[in-house]
This record gives structure tokens, C-alpha cells and sequence, in this order.
């Protein structure tokens, strides 16, 4: 796997690890679901852009 890539995906991680602990700190647990249901199509994305590069 490429540099950028795995960059990228700790860059995903560190975004979507923000959001769920501030979703959770505003007791959003409606919102927690919908972000855990969007990370593996957002790390999918970036793993295939890579192949397609």
C-alpha cells in the first residue's frame, strides 16, 4: 500500500474518530450509526482509488 494512501486513510480514521466522539459527547447516538454505517465506504474509496491510480 502506498504512502499517500495510508495517509490518507489515518487522515479518514482521525476525521470520522472527531466526529463520533462529538456526536457522542452530544448524545447522538442516531448520528454514531450513520457515521460507523459511511467508514468502510469512505476507506473503500480511498483503497480503490489507489488501485485505479
Amino acid at each position: 500500500m502506498k504512502d499517500t494512501t495510508v495517509r490518507r486513510l489515518l487522515a479518514l480514521d482521525q476525521e470520522y474518530t472527531a466526529a463520533v466522539n462529538s456526536a457522542i459527547a452530544e448524545d447522538r447516538d442516531d448520528l454514531v450509526a450513520e457515521l460507523a454505517d459511511e467508514y468502510p465506504d469512505a476507506a473503500a474509496k480511498i483503497i480503490l482509488a489507489e488501485d485505479a491510480a
